[in-house]
């Protein structure tokens, strides 16, 4: 009897009268908070959480780990009594007292209490929705479009081909997205014409659980008119992020289309494949192809296209398809490289025509740019019909810089 009242008097004089002489204080207080069902940890408190939980771990004696014994007061509120007072599952020597209040209106110091003597001062700090909204982030705004069997990012795309359009977003906090759950997250997808749709975009318990999430919202009608569309990604009252895409007609986009680069892919008897600007010379390969190097000039287009490549022949009404393929073409370089045929048959043609339906989008030349043949009498005899492409034009770029860099040299 006189070891136990011995060691409670150890206790209350170090624990919880505080009296000064170096003595170690084996206690710790700890915060969190619920919100959606969730139990989170975060240096502030946000204004809606459903309750706050303070939590204090300390060795105690017998007779004092009586739950009304313990309180936890705020600044001009009534005093809130531990809710629960367990052992520790990991320490037996120590006990958990736990209380549960609502959020404070405003950050305060909370003073919490063992028959109204001071054990420890517990900081609450709470942030309000204006600041909670200030401070999210949306990174990585993208919208993506669905042609044919693909899905690509895309701003600008053809609205005979979209068979889906999705937003997608990485939204951030730093003080976890949890306040959400009631703030509500949503994506608005706008025409210039005025028809919005509005599309919730609820997060997941994981996703409330974290600092980042990415989000995802599609419309339920696609844009089937050419114009100008966006979507705004808004948070509560705030408007967060709005990216504008734009809807185009089939010949405006094939308007747009640029052919940067023409070439030959050649195969040897190895089968080492290589790319030229000129045709192969005999016994340099068994196989050959043309190869095309095209882009859209609208910014961000992806768009779906047939192009066929036929081969010009010399006297023949309706030129001979070669190859035909169907490719995704976006404003970045998109090589459309069809096939091979064998190398014997490139006699019989002069170059190479990239095609949409009728329309003549590049040309491959077989035979080399014609070098001027000057007669007795100065003047130079006319070469033979030859198609100008853009290495023929790349060509005569070099050789006219040269040209000028002798004449000024």
């Amino acid at each position: 009897m006189r070891h136990s009242i011995r060691l409670w008097l150890d206790w209350a004089m170090s624990d919880l009268l505080h009296l000064n002489r170096p003595r170690a204080i084996d206690q710790s207080v700890y915060t969190r908070y619920e919100k959606a069902g969730l139990t989170l940890y975060g240096p502030a408190l946000p204004w809606n959480a459903d309750a706050v939980v303070v939590e204090l771990i300390a060795r105690l004696p017998p007779t004092a780990r009586t739950r009304t014994d313990f309180t936890l007061r705020l600044p001009g509120q009534n005093a809130v009594p531990a809710d629960t007072v367990r052992k520790d599952e990991v320490d037996a020597s120590k006990y958990r007292v736990f209380f549960r209040l609502a959020v404070p209106p405003a950050s305060a110091s909370a003073e919490l209490l063992w028959r109204n003597r001071l054990l420890a001062t517990v900081p609450l700090t709470v942030y309000q929705a204006d600041q909670y909204l200030a401070e999210l982030k949306l990174t990585t705004p993208t919208v993506a479009v669905r042609v044919g069997p693909q899905s690509v990012a895309a701003q600008t795309f053809v609205t005979t081909q979209c068979r889906g359009l999705t937003a997608a977003a990485v939204l951030r906090s730093s003080s976890g997205l949890a306040p959400l759950a009631d703030l509500g997250v949503r994506a608005v997808f706008k025409s210039d014409r005025g028809a919005d749709q509005i599309v919730p975009v609820p997060l997941t318990s994981s996703q409330l659980s974290a600092k980042e999430a990415l989000l995802t919202a599609a419309p339920a009608k696609t844009p089937r008119r050419a114009g100008t569309y966006s979507v705004t990604w808004c948070a509560g009252s705030r408007e967060l992020f709005s990216q504008p895409f734009v809807a185009v007609t089939g010949p405006r986009f094939l308007k747009s289309l640029r052919v940067s680069d023409a070439r030959f892919v050649t195969a040897d008897k190895a089968g080492v494949v290589r790319s030229s600007r000129n045709s192969p010379q005999p016994g340099e390969a068994v196989r050959v192809g043309p190869c095309f190097v095209l882009a859209s000039s609208e910014p961000g287009a992806a768009g779906a296209l047939t192009l066929h490549v036929v081969a010009v022949v010399p006297g023949a009404g309706r030129p001979p398809l070669v190859l035909e393929q169907t490719v995704l073409v976006t404003d970045g370089p998109t090589v459309f490289a069809p096939g091979m045929f064998d190398v014997s048959d490139l006699g019989s043609y002069t170059g190479f025509e990239l095609r949409h339906r009728e329309k003549v989008l590049g040309v491959l030349s077989v035979s080399p740019v014609p070098s001027a043949v000057f007669n007795s009498e100065g003047a130079f005899k006319p070469p033979p019909d030859f198609a100008w492409t853009q290495p023929a034009e790349d060509e005569l770029a070099e050789r006219l810089a040269k040209l000028m860099g002798d004449g000024t040299g």
